[in-house]
C-alpha cells in the first residue's frame, strides 16, 4: 500500500465513525521486475459494542484504471482543442442553446475563458442580428443532417472586424430520432486570407486595367507559350489575341535574337534587352523586352513587356546625324579658320601689289616731270596702269567689305519690282569697255521681263559672275541674257573661257577656294577666292540656294509669273529660286582659280 493510502486508512480508523476510502496498493509481478497498481474501496462501519471498525474491501482496479484513462484522454482532448488553430464549441438544445463546451480560442473571441463561457446562451454571445443571419444555416444542418459551411462577419470584443468561416453540424445522433441535442460549431478565422484574396483581386483588377490601358505590349507566357496578351501587344504584332494564344514567343523573334530570348525564358530571371519582333506581315520591329516573373490567378507566370522603340531608334539616328553634322560643321569651321589664316597672308600680299605698283608709277611720273619732253603715249600708259591698279585695289576692298557684311548679317533684303532689261543694260555698260580691251565680244540680250527681288543683291551676284567670265576668257565671247522657265526667270552667263572641272564645281563656292594660280593678264589683280562665295551667300539671302553644277553655264533662276510678259502685269511678286553654277571648260584647257 502506498504511503498516502496507509496514512489515510490509519486516520479513518482512529475516528469512531463510518467511512469510505479508496486505497492504492502495489504488488510485485511474478517476474519481480515491475509493480502492478491495484485499487481497493474500503467501507468501514464503527461498532460501539465492540469498540472497533468492521471493514469491507472491494477490488476497484478496473474502474480506477478506466477513470484515470478517461481523465488522461479528456486532458489530451482539452489540450488539443486548446491549441487548435480553429474555434470549436458545442451549444445545447433550444430554447436556451447554452454553451456546453468551448475551447480557449472560441471563448476569447467573445471575451470569455473556457470556464466562464460554459452555460452562456448563444443569443447573449452573437446578438439578435447575427443570429437571424445564422438561423437559416442551422435549420438546413438540422433538416439535412449534413455539415453546413457559410461565411460570417463579426466584430470582436477588441473592436476588430473579423471574417469567419463557420461550419455547423447538428449534434443529433442516428439513434436519437427526434431529439435535438444542439449544434457543434467549427469556426476558422479567414480574415488574413480574405484580405490577401481581396488584395489579390484588386491587384488582378489593376493589372487588367493596366494591360488594357497600357500603350506597351504585355505578353504572359508559360515556358515560352503565350497564355495572354493585352490589346497593345495585338496592335504591335497586328494579330488578334486568339491567334497569339498558344504560340511560342520564339516564333515572333528573328533567328539571331532567339538564343538570348530562350536563355532568359529558361533561367526565369528578370532581364531587359533590346531585340526585334515580327508582325503579321513579316516586318521587323525594333523593341525592348523586359522579362518579369509574377503571380496571376494564383499561378506563377512569366510576363514580357514589349516596348516599341522605333521612335527611339529614329531619334538616336537623328542625334547621330546631328552629331555627325556638327562634327562636319566643326571640321568646316576649323578648315575655314585655317583658310582665313592663309587668306590673310595672301590678301596682305595681293593688297600690297597694287599699292606698290602705284608707288612705282608715281616715281615714274615724278621722273617724267623733270624731263624736258614727255611722250603723250607714255603718260597714257602710266595712267592706264595706275587706273588698273586702283580698280584691282577697289575690287579687293569691295570683296572684303561684302564678306564682312555677310558675316555680320548686315545685308538687309529689300524687294522691289525690278526690270531685267535695266540689269542687263547696267552689266553691258560696266563690262563692255573691259571686254573690248581684252578683245572679247560681249553680247547682252534684251528682255521685257520683270522680277520681284532686291536689285542691289541681284546685281552683286550678276556682276561677280560676269566679272569671272570676262577675267578668265582670253578669246571668244561672253553672252548674258535671261529666259522664262515656267514660273521662273533664268539669268544665264555663257563664256568661251577655260572652264571649271566637273569635280570642283561645288568646291568653287567655298570661301578662299581657288583652283589654281593663273597669271593675270595686263596687270589684272589676282582674285582672293571670295567672288563665288559671295554669289552663293547672296543667293541664299534671296532664297536661291545653289544647286548642283550640271550644265556648262552659270544660271540664276528667279521666280516670275507668266503674266509678267505683259506690261500691265509686269510687277507681280516673285523671288530668287535656285542657283546652278557652272562655266564651260573646253577639253584640254588648264585649270584656273575662281
Amino acid at each position: 500500500m502506498s504511503d498516502p493510502s496507509r496514512l489515510e486508512l490509519l486516520a479513518r480508523l482512529n475516528r469512531q465513525e463510518d467511512f469510505e476510502a479508496t486505497l492504492h496498493l502495489s504488488e510485485r509481478s511474478s517476474a519481480g521486475a515491475s509493480f502492478r497498481p491495484t485499487w481497493l474501496t474500503c467501507k468501514g462501519y464503527w461498532m460501539p459494542e465492540s469498540g472497533h471498525h468492521a471493514c469491507y474491501f472491494a477490488d476497484t482496479t478496473a474502474i480506477e484504471l478506466a477513470r484515470v484513462e478517461a481523465q488522461t484522454l479528456a486532458e489530451r482532448i482539452r489540450l488539443i482543442f486548446k491549441h487548435l488553430p480553429v474555434m470549436v464549441a458545442h451549444f445545447g438544445p433550444p430554447p436556451q442553446n447554452r454553451c456546453e463546451f468551448a475551447n480557449q480560442r472560441f471563448a476569447e473571441l467573445f471575451g470569455f475563458d473556457e470556464q466562464t463561457i460554459i452555460g452562456t446562451p448563444a443569443l447573449d454571445l452573437i446578438g439578435a442580428d447575427l443570429r437571424a443571419a445564422v438561423v437559416p444555416f442551422l435549420r438546413r444542418a438540422r433538416e439535412e443532417h449534413v455539415p453546413v459551411t457559410f461565411p460570417c462577419e463579426l466584430t470582436s470584443v477588441a473592436g476588430d472586424a473579423l471574417r469567419l468561416e463557420v461550419t455547423v453540424t447538428s449534434a443529433r445522433g442516428v439513434n436519437d430520432a427526434g431529439t435535438d441535442k444542439g449544434f457543434f460549431y467549427l469556426i476558422t478565422d479567414i480574415t488574413e486570407r480574405y484580405r490577401a484574396e481581396f488584395a489579390l483581386r484588386e491587384s488582378e483588377d489593376r493589372l487588367s486595367r493596366f494591360m488594357n490601358a497600357s500603350e506597351e505590349g504585355v505578353v504572359f507566357h508559360r515556358d515560352g507559350l503565350i497564355t495572354d496578351a493585352n490589346p497593345a501587344a495585338s496592335r504591335l504584332f497586328e494579330t488578334p489575341l486568339h491567334m497569339l494564344l498558344g504560340r511560342s514567343v520564339l516564333e515572333l523573334i528573328p533567328p539571331e535574337y532567339r538564343a538570348r530570348a530562350a536563355s532568359v525564358i529558361a533561367s526565369g530571371a528578370d532581364a531587359s534587352y533590346e531585340s526585334e519582333v515580327f508582325n503579321v506581315h513579316g516586318e521587323r520591329i525594333p523593341v525592348e523586352i523586359i522579362g518579369r516573373s509574377m503571380m496571376r490567378n494564383g499561378e506563377r507566370l512569366r510576363m514580357a513587356v514589349v516596348r516599341d522603340i522605333r521612335d527611339r531608334r529614329e531619334a538616336q539616328a537623328r542625334i547621330h546625324e546631328l552629331i555627325e553634322g556638327l562634327r562636319s560643321e566643326k571640321d568646316k569651321a576649323e578648315a575655314a579658320d585655317r583658310a582665313k589664316s592663309v587668306f590673310l597672308a595672301a590678301a596682305s600680299h595681293d593688297l600690297r601689289q597694287p599699292i606698290h605698283a602705284l608707288s612705282l608709277f608715281l616715281t615714274a611720273l615724278r621722273s617724267m616731270s623733270q624731263a624736258r619732253s614727255v611722250r603723250t603715249s607714255d603718260l597714257a600708259e602710266i595712267c592706264r596702269r595706275m587706273q588698273a591698279s586702283l580698280d584691282g585695289l577697289g575690287q579687293l576692298l569691295n570683296m572684303l567689305l561684302d564678306v564682312s557684311r555677310l558675316d555680320a548679317n548686315a545685308v538687309q533684303v529689300e524687294r522691289a519690282p525690278t526690270s531685267a532689261q535695266r540689269l542687263l543694260e547696267d552689266l553691258d555698260q560696266d563690262f563692255h569697255q573691259l571686254a573690248t580691251e581684252k578683245g572679247l565680244q560681249l553680247h547682252v540680250c534684251s528682255s521685257r521681263l520683270w522680277v520681284d527681288t532686291d536689285p542691289t543683291v541681284l546685281r552683286r551676284i550678276l556682276v561677280n559672275l560676269v566679272s569671272n567670265a570676262v577675267r578668265y576668257t582670253s578669246r571668244g565671247r561672253v553672252l548674258i541674257g535671261c529666259r522664262l522657265r515656267g514660273p521662273e526667270v533664268e539669268f544665264q552667263v555663257w563664256d568661251s573661257g577655260i572652264g571649271i572641272p566637273q569635280e570642283q564645281r561645288e568646291a568653287i563656292f567655298e570661301e578662299f577656294f581657288q583652283i589654281g594660280q593663273t597669271p593675270a593678264a595686263r596687270h589684272e589683280a589676282h582674285g582672293l577666292g571670295l567672288g563665288l562665295s559671295i554669289v552663293k551667300r547672296s543667293a541664299l539671302l534671296l532664297h536661291a540656294p545653289p544647286g548642283p553644277a550640271l550644265h556648262p553655264r552659270a544660271r540664276l533662276h528667279v521666280q516670275h509669273p507668266r503674266a509678267s510678259l505683259r506690261a500691265s502685269r509686269a510687277h507681280r511678286p516673285a523671288h530668287i529660286r535656285a542657283l546652278l553654277p557652272a562655266l564651260r571648260r573646253p577639253p584640254g584647257r588648264a585649270r584656273h582659280r575662281r
